[in-house]
């Protein structure tokens, strides 16, 4: 009679702890569950591909990638969590995937913003969003030029008041 194996998750396979993990995505808290930098650097190693796969995301990194050379092999320092996304993308940081979805996201966080009849109050919303200053002074280009369009004459118009 055979017996059936379940397969090891990459996970359990990676050889390190929850708390270790946990440590590689979040960073020390009350202290290190690593015994030296050698050990935390090893266990990066050995997690890595676990860690990015997990909290690699969404334009976003674990602190390991920011402070155990990924993030300096890039020219990239650590921009605060609130700012990872955007400053992730203003430097090409990103997979495609998460291009795109960040995109289409800041998109909608712009749109929302425009209803917003004070200034400081779309600011406030798109700086909560994170959407990258370049894409603002892109977008709201854009909708200026849409709005002046729109308010021009038509040639019908012109011709009328002939």
């Amino acid at each position: 009679m055979s017996r059936a194996t379940a397969k090891v998750s990459d996970i359990d396979s990676c050889g390190l702890t929850f708390s270790e993990l946990q440590e590689l995505w979040l960073g020390p808290c009350n202290g290190s569950v690593f015994e030296s930098t050698e050990h935390l650097r090893a266990a990066w190693a050995a997690g890595r591909a676990v860690v990015m796969r997990l909290w690699g995301a969404g334009g976003r990194r674990p602190m390991a990638w920011w402070f155990l050379g990924d993030a300096a092999s890039l020219g990239l320092k650590w921009p605060g969590y609130h700012n990872q996304q955007s400053y992730l993308f203003e430097h090409n940081a990103l997979s495609e995937t998460e291009h795109e979805q960040l995109l289409a996201g800041w998109r909608r966080d712009f749109e929302d913003a425009c209803l917003l009849e004070d200034a400081v109050a779309r600011r406030k919303h798109l700086d909560w969003a994170d959407v990258p200053h370049s894409l603002r002074r892109q977008w709201q280009a854009a909708r200026r030029r849409r709005e002046r369009r729109s308010a021009a004459p038509s040639a019908e118009e012109v011709a009328a008041t002939k």
